[in-house]
């Protein structure tokens, strides 16, 4: 069952742990979802949200900006940041614009909204499980 939020920011502190460590051959390069907001009927009609993968070549976590805009799928390579380290990240709903911030980076996405969202959580993959158990530190702020 979706939580449902009027909330107009959504912030965390986020780690992610060596676990975040993966390698899946030709599907490296599938976003694994974070957190956002999605409104109906469907996160996949429109929503936002912080997308992540791990870029082997440089040992680090690609963070990227993946929306949803009238049933058009998107994203957007916002930054690549150190596993174990922590950054502050937040999404925030201006009318149909939002804002997705990491530590003092803006971005901004375009999607419809509503008054009424649901809250969207961490998810591996597009079309593969999750090779092992993984830790990403969600730290509500």
């Amino acid at each position: 069952m979706p939580c449902l939020t009027t909330r107009t920011q959504i912030a965390y502190k986020v780690q992610f742990t060596p676990s975040c460590r993966y390698d899946i051959g030709v599907e490296q390069s599938d976003i694994n979802k974070l957190f956002g907001i999605g409104y109906l009927p469907s996160h996949h009609r429109n929503s936002v949200r912080f997308g992540w993968r791990y870029d082997k070549a440089s040992d680090m976590i690609e963070i990227l900006a993946y929306w949803y805009k009238n049933g058009v799928r998107e994203w957007r390579s916002l930054k690549f940041i150190a596993i174990g380290a922590r950054y502050p990240m937040v999404l925030m709903r201006l009318g149909d614009i939002h804002e997705l911030w990491i530590g003092a980076e803006r971005h901004i996405v375009d999607v419809p909204s509503q008054q009424v969202g649901f809250l969207l959580r961490p998810y591996f993959g597009g079309n593969m499980t999750a090779p092992h158990d993984i830790t990403i530190n969600l730290d509500p702020i």
